[in-house]
């Protein structure tokens, strides 16, 4: 995805949005940079899956957005990981108190950290700490693959 992408992305959901989702997020709405930004800033997220019952599952993770693409971290072993491969079914949520982005879509997996060394140093050089996950990380990097996505 690159930016011209997630802003058609967020384009399409307000206008295909409730009224009240419409009034919500079309005041102080953030375009694509700023979703970029914001998501970069804050590095954080919380990425809910289906488990294998059918009950809802949330997890936190690590998340940067990558020329428009949403990223997040899954470790080996989590239930997020085992959900994951069943359904890639999500819903992704960045917040902090000045905004929101909520993201529901589809999780495309990427790969083991440890073999994406051009994305993983790109997303490290996105980040505050100097690091997008922490030294000798092996878990999986994912993108969703947008279907509606709001912020504010």
């Amino acid at each position: 995805m690159s930016l011209p992408e997630l802003q058609r992305a967020l384009d399409a959901s307000l206008a295909g949005a409730s009224a009240l989702s419409k009034r919500l997020f079309s005041r102080g709405g953030m375009d694509a940079a700023e979703v970029q930004r914001f998501v970069n800033r804050v590095m954080g997220a919380t990425v809910a899956t289906v488990g294998p019952d059918g009950r809802p599952h949330a997890a936190l993770v690590l998340a940067a957005c990558d020329d428009g693409a949403l990223i997040f971290t899954a470790s080996p072993g989590s239930a997020l990981l085992r959900n994951l491969k069943r359904s890639p079914a999500v819903a992704l949520t960045v917040t902090a108190p000045e905004h929101d982005v909520t993201v529901r879509g589809q999780a495309e997996r990427l790969g083991p950290a440890g073999e994406l060394d051009e994305l993983l140093e790109r997303l490290h050089s996105l980040s505050k700490r100097g690091r997008f996950t922490p030294p000798e990380w092996v878990g999986e990097l994912y993108a969703v693959k947008i279907e509606k996505i709001f912020a504010s």
